[in-house]
């Protein structure tokens, strides 16, 4: 009996860590987007990656307003990678 309490204990734990937000993902992919906006230069190709990191961290909010934080997560480190893509081509090309 108490083995059958410690593991239902255990499987309530994960399931309240699974269905948080992902703030921190969040913060880092608006902090990405940012800056990646303010090294935006029209000319250097970086506006792809910047336009999809945009879209992707937009999408991520509108999955946290849905509650499906999984999605949400994913979204957000999408957006991270592509905002990190554009700052790094605008930074080559100056």
């Amino acid at each position: 009996m108490i083995r059958h309490i410690w593991m239902l204990t255990c499987l309530l734990v994960l399931a309240a860590c699974m269905v948080k937000p992902p703030v921190q993902e969040m913060a880092e992919a608006r902090s990405a987007v940012k800056a990646a906006q303010a090294m935006n230069d029209s000319k250097s190709g970086s506006e792809v990656y910047l336009k999809s990191a945009e879209e992707a961290l937009q999408q991520a909010s509108e999955a946290i307003e849905q509650q499906k934080y999984a999605k949400a997560r994913l979204k957000a480190r999408e957006a991270k990678r592509q905002a990190q893509k554009a700052a790094k081509v605008s930074q080559k090309d100056h």
